[in-house]
């Protein structure tokens, strides 16, 4: 029979270089870790905002009440001295309104100045907030442009290996090279090797006298007793 020793470990060449294009595909970071951070500020700015928006429509009610209480007490203030009532009673009374609408400006505004603190620190927040999704856009972007220039990169390796298998595979004797997929699937894709030092090149298991001279016969193929590879002479021995 006819030994395809050269066209084997051609082809096994070449699907050594496509596994390795796949495993550098798996490797690449694609921006994950940093579409995560990214989703977390984007929810952090969502709760500020928010936040910041409450105290807003906080303070505008504020505003609103206080310039209702405000009218109110020029209007009583003004029944107040305008001297239509007279009654010492009713006089007393709407002194007392005017006293308590003023208790009650007072409050308001004490109330309107700790939210408008609040206020800026709100801001300060959302724009901090802003600054940090700004940030992970941009280094996502830029992870992104790379994962697609190194994804292209492989693309256009495995359009050059992809041809090359399929020519080096045509030469190859149909059951030989089932016998080599067969293997390759379940020894990481490694199917063909040569003896290395007295051993294996795929599971490094030394190599005893009897096979190597078998494969130094060179009249069938031989596969390594321990991981069932085509098993080669070395390439000094080649």
């Amino acid at each position: 029979m006819q030994l395809q020793i050269s066209e084997l470990l051609a082809l096994q060449a070449v699907d050594t270089e496509i596994s390795r294009l796949h495993a550098e595909r798996e490797t690449l970071d694609r921006g994950e870790r940093v579409e995560r951070a990214l989703a977390s500020r984007q929810a952090k700015l969502a709760n500020v905002e928010r936040r910041l928006q409450a105290i807003e429509a906080e303070q505008r009610s504020a505003e609103l009440e206080l310039k209702s209480l405000e009218e109110k007490k020029h209007t009583e203030s003004r029944k107040l001295y305008e001297g239509r009532i007279t009654a010492p009673r009713e006089l007393q009374a709407l002194q007392a309104e005017v006293e308590a609408l003023e208790r009650q400006r007072q409050r308001l505004d004490d109330t309107i100045l700790r939210r408008a603190e609040e206020l800026e620190a709100a801001k300060k927040s959302v724009e901090a907030a802003r600054t940090t999704v700004d940030e992970a856009e941009k280094a996502l972007s830029v992870m992104r442009k790379r994962y697609e220039k190194a994804s292209g990169r492989i693309d256009a390796e495995l359009a050059k290996y992809e041809p090359q298998r399929k020519r080096i595979a045509a030469k190859i004797d149909k059951d030989t090279l089932r016998r080599y997929d067969e293997i390759r699937k379940r020894n990481h894709n490694v199917a063909a090797v040569r003896v290395q030092i007295g051993a294996c090149g795929g599971c490094r298991m030394k190599v005893g006298s009897a096979v190597l001279r078998r494969i130094a016969a060179n009249d069938s193929y031989v596969y390594c007793e321990s991981c069932t590879r085509f098993l080669f002479a070395s390439e000094d021995e080649g």
